[in-house]
């Protein structure tokens, strides 16, 4: 998916988790397992840019060091993630956090994560994820390999990703111990499902789904790198 950040073009940027695919715009990696250590990563650590080894409940910056911060699909992994939170906002002057739904979750095989985050107002809502994995890989699969599944998923984000850019005292993370999902309201279940796309972009979108799904992994990171882009 396209992700709504914007790092400033002045001052430095960190990016905490970056693993195997560092966001170009970030100055500064960090992350908790160096090495071949991908048991909560998609692949070998990128370490291509100066990289410091750290736990990201108590991060080794002064205050105020960076003007931006970048954390994308690392919430959910934190045994913390209000502390979590307080260390983004005492080293880090704005960023962006990004994360997989609650529906996403229940949906693929990612049994490493802790937590489930949704967005409540300008809020993370978290609680915690239960152990149960009823579809096993099959949206891995999907999603991967079938063209229209791809497209489906692309046309709803708001229904599998959460985002959220904050700047200052902003960043609100809240752990619940239910969901804050309002799955028998119909009036929000019609707005969770209201088309986000017009004619003309969803036709766009089905073309990228066909030829991006054509193409293999190798040739989808060569482009990312081509674009400066971490996600395509």
């Amino acid at each position: 998916m396209r992700q709504k950040l914007n790092p400033p073009r002045q001052g430095l940027v960190l990016e905490v988790g970056s693993g195997d695919n560092p966001h170009p715009r970030a100055d500064v990696l960090v992350d908790r397992f160096p090495g071949a250590d991908n048991r909560e990563r998609g692949g070998d650590l990128v370490v291509d840019r100066p990289f410091v080894v750290a736990d990201a409940h108590h991060l080794p910056f002064k205050d105020g060091a960076f003007a931006y911060s970048i954390c994308s699909h690392i919430l959910e992994h934190m045994d913390d993630p209000v502390q979590f939170a307080r260390e983004l906002r005492r080293t880090c002057k704005a960023g962006y956090i990004q994360s997989p739904s609650e529906i996403a979750e229940r949906l693929f095989h990612w049994s490493f994560h802790r937590w489930y985050v949704n967005l409540v107002g300008d809020t993370l809502v978290l609680h915690p994820r239960e152990p149960g994995e009823p579809f096993g890989e099959l949206f891995d699969y999907l999603y991967e390999y079938n063209p229209a599944y791809y497209f489906f998923q692309r046309s709803m984000p708001h229904l599998f990703w959460v985002e959220r850019e904050w700047h200052g005292e902003e960043l609100k993370v809240e752990v619940r111990d239910h969901s804050p999902l309002p799955l028998r309201d119909p009036a929000a279940l019609r707005e969770l499902t209201r088309p986000r796309y017009g004619p003309l972009a969803l036709t766009a979108l089905f073309l990228v789904a066909l030829i991006g799904r054509a193409a293999r992994l190798g040739l989808r990171q060569r482009l990312r790198r081509l674009l400066g882009r971490n996600y395509l």
